[in-house]
């Protein structure tokens, strides 16, 4: 039995992802939710399931202090899980507020980013590294963006993400660190690319960007590719487009 934890589980890529590992027989889905009983949450309870799949749901908020850690015990203590086999931070926020010159920027923007897309990670890693440790091959894939990139940023210079890639840029350092600090664990970051998701297409809508972009569907059958194919060697310590490419930090 595989046991695989997904944040942000009821919407876009990590929807995606609840959906493509429900498919999959033996397998306990774990998926972090702002409300368990809302009726996004309780639909992914209708997705087709593997034989011997089941899905779980913790309430987490991204900005709590103890929501990961508590919610990670109560695997334990009320459903007698023992391990996590892959983690999946892939949760944050994209404001059109990011959007901004480092000269306008707001720092309430940029510590609401911060909050939710770096140090979420850092709860998240410290609330499940006691059941990676106890998986075979316990993997962490931290979802952060191709706009994260310092040694990549000509490209980018021209659309000033700065509060949401900074945040992202911070994440990728922690989960370079992560990797280099746990030698039995899998850790690497991911762009998932241009995803079309409803968060994405708001954001780029409101700031009169392009709209189009890859599936969510495509998006996750790539990240699952890399996922199912991870090696220490070879994969942890990496920032990776989602089609294994490699991205500089």
């Amino acid at each position: 039995m595989s046991t695989i934890l997904i944040t942000g589980a009821n919407k876009g890529i990590g929807r995606g992802f609840v959906k493509k590992y429900l498919e999959r027989p033996h397998t306990t889905v774990v998926g972090t939710v702002r409300d368990p009983s809302s009726p996004e949450a309780q639909a992914l309870s209708a997705f087709p399931r593997g034989d011997g799949s089941k899905i779980l749901f913790l309430q987490v908020h991204n900005d709590s202090e103890t929501d990961a850690l508590e919610g990670v015990r109560s695997l334990t203590t009320q459903h007698g899980i023992d391990k996590l086999d892959i983690v999946i931070a892939n949760s944050g926020i994209f404001k059109a507020a990011a959007h901004q010159k480092i000269s306008q920027m707001k720092i309430e923007d940029l510590m609401e980013h911060f909050s939710i897309n770096t140090a979420s990670v850092v709860r998240l890693f410290q609330a499940t590294m006691p059941l990676l440790e106890k998986a075979m091959n316990p993997i962490l894939l931290v979802n952060t963006a191709g706009a994260a990139t310092i040694a990549g940023m000509d490209d980018f210079a021209h659309f000033p993400l700065n509060s949401y890639a900074a945040s992202k840029a911070a994440a990728n350092f922690l989960t370079r660190r992560i990797h280099f600090e746990n030698p039995s664990l899998i850790a690497f970051a991911v762009h998932p690319g241009q995803v079309v998701t409803e968060t994405r297409t708001a954001v780029a809508r409101s700031l009169g960007a392009p709209e189009e972009g890859i599936s969510v569907e495509e998006c996750v059958n790539s990240l699952v590719g890399l996922l199912d194919t991870a090696t220490r060697e070879g994969t942890s310590g990496k920032f990776l487009n989602y089609d294994g490419a490699p991205l500089p930090w």
